[in-house]
């Protein structure tokens, strides 16, 4: 049996549940972070065999991501950076969701407290900021505030006296603005298609851009309701002057046609590697200028391996299904998923030893056991289990479900679907057990679910790891003027070795690692729960 390093409780701690005992008051943007919030969540041990335990924990990993990251007098999240925050706003919207499905009664008061902080963040995102950034971090936003609009649409529908609607022409604006942003990136003169990663260096095409452009696309065709503020601005502020826009109705073929373009791109671009995983993107070699675009074609690729590249895709082609009805979507999604599975060691005989992007069954990037992984890298295992669990919810079998726009799948298909779900299930369960594991005295997860570990894993050959290690200072990557372009997220990390605890290696125990364990736990419960 693999070893796990296992946190124990001080002798002194009385076990309590992981609900808390009073009820959580509205928040106050004036108050300073910290006061006011009596509640601190308390280590409560869990086999997580089932959703009966890991829909309390699924709260709990709420609460502590709340509780010890909020920062209410900002209205955010302060240790984060921008695009790390849209995520951790979009695992709040998609946990609310849970909770409103499957327990709305009994967990009425937290379902107001965080969704008033979801409403806060709107006010304290750096929208503005985040407008000139790369356009991976402009298409998190769009599913963030796409999340937000979901779990509105669903909880108003069980809540008669739920309010939200109220926030969700602002919400839609917001997802309306980035998208129209984001696809300027779409370019067709390099590499017949795809997505730029950013104009600020030399161009390159990447895997995590452009399955974001066919989520957030397939989105705002599925969830966007329509927007008639005719601002370009994505503030919402009549103080701010900006060009205007034409008002935009909901469903709107646009965003479908862009979705497939994307899809039709990406599934032939040779982004995969011999396992069936995403590798990070194509440079063009050669390329110097814009008058000199060298091959012109995406045929110098970076090998590297991040998780995130695996999961973003998985609700594109399930958006993709639910829009057309086509199964050659779901069926790629299942190939993806079945690759990871495969990748991480699970049912393998040897099951300690690397596979590809994990081992002992459990999902890793390669910066986990060193204590390297950056700011951005912490964040992206949550997010590889985000949407894998949206790509597992069940198919619409009817009107009601699917409304206008949804195609209806026939029995035999759901219960297809389900049954391919279902499969993943024990896999999705070994990771949450692991990720629980990790949790120290205050319930902060750590980034490193799979300690410890005898495989010691290296990117492979022709990998730059830039996402830990720094965009490199070449000419591949660089614009010959050689532009100052921000590297948030992308610092390198320099670990302790000699620390006792692994996960507080490096970075230690984050707002990111905190937001990895809540991805990874609703998740599990969506798969348990099977409805």
């Amino acid at each position: 049996m693999v070893y796990h390093f296992i946190l124990l409780l001080l002798s002194t701690c009385t076990v309590v549940s992981d609900r808390a005992k009073a009820p959580r008051q509205p928040i106050d943007p004036t108050q300073h972070p910290g006061t006011g919030r009596s509640y601190r969540p308390r280590l409560r041990p869990r086999s997580l065999e089932d959703s009966t335990e890991g829909f309390p924990a699924m709260v709990n990993a709420l609460e502590v991501m709340q509780s010890e990251f909020w920062d209410p007098s900002t209205s955010t999240w302060s240790a984060g950076i921008d695009w790390t925050r849209a995520v951790f706003s979009t695992h709040v919207s998609a946990t609310l969701s849970t909770i409103a499905k499957y327990q709305a009664g009994a967990y009425q008061s937290e379902i107001a407290t965080y969704f008033d902080e979801v409403v806060a963040f709107y006010g304290g995102e750096n929208a503005t900021s985040l407008t000139q950034q790369k356009y991976d971090d402009m298409l998190w936003v769009i599913l963030e505030w796409l999340e937000a609009i979901k779990f509105v649409r669903y909880y108003s529908s069980v809540d008669s006296s739920f309010e939200g609607n109220h926030y969700v022409p602002e919400f839609a604006h917001r997802a309306r603005v980035f998208w129209d942003l984001a696809s300027q990136g779409y370019n067709t003169s390099l590499c017949e298609g795809g997505m730029l990663w950013t104009n600020q260096l030399a161009p390159y095409k990447n895997a995590i851009t452009n399955q974001l452009f066919l989520t957030s696309s397939v989105g705002m065709y599925l969830y966007f309701p329509g927007d008639n503020d005719t601002s370009s601005s994505p503030l919402n502020s009549p103080d701010v002057t900006s060009a205007s826009l034409l008002p935009m109705k909901a469903h709107d073929q646009r965003y479908l046609n862009a979705a497939i373009m994307e899809y039709q791109w990406l599934s032939t671009s040779n982004m995969t590697n011999a396992q069936g995983l995403y590798v990070d993107g194509f440079h063009i070699t050669n390329w110097t200028s814009t008058t000199s675009i060298g091959t012109g074609k995406c045929d110098a690729r970076d090998e590297s391996i991040y998780t995130y590249n695996q999961g973003v895709f998985l609700s594109g082609v399930r958006g993709l299904w639910d829009a057309t009805g086509d199964s050659t979507y779901l069926t790629d999604g299942y190939t993806l998923v079945h690759n990871v599975i495969a990748a991480t060691g699970w049912g393998a005989k040897t099951s300690s030893a690397w596979a590809g992007i994990g081992s002992d069954g459990i999902l890793r990037d390669f910066c986990d056991v060193d204590g390297s992984c950056s700011q951005d890298a912490q964040n992206f295992k949550g997010i590889f289990f985000h949407h894998l669990a949206l790509f597992c919810e069940p198919l619409a079998l009817d009107n009601q479900q699917a409304q206008d726009f949804v195609f209806t799948a026939t029995a035999a298909k759901a219960q297809d679907h389900q049954s391919k779900c279902d499969g993943y299930a024990a896999w999705v369960r070994h990771n949450a057990q692991a990720a629980y594991r990790t949790r120290n005295q205050t319930g902060v997860y750590g980034g490193w679910w799979d300690v410890p570990s005898r495989s010691r894993p290296r990117q492979p050959v022709g990998a730059s790891d830039y996402r830990n290690k720094g965009i490199p200072q070449n000419r591949i990557w660089r614009l010959p003027s050689h532009p100052v372009v921000s590297q948030d997220g992308m610092n390198p990390v320099y670990n302790g070795s000699s620390i006792p605890d692994p996960n507080e290696r490096g970075r230690g125990r984050t707002v990111e690692t905190q937001s990895g364990g809540l991805g990874v736990m609703r998740c599990f419960v969506q798969m348990e729960e099977k409805v």
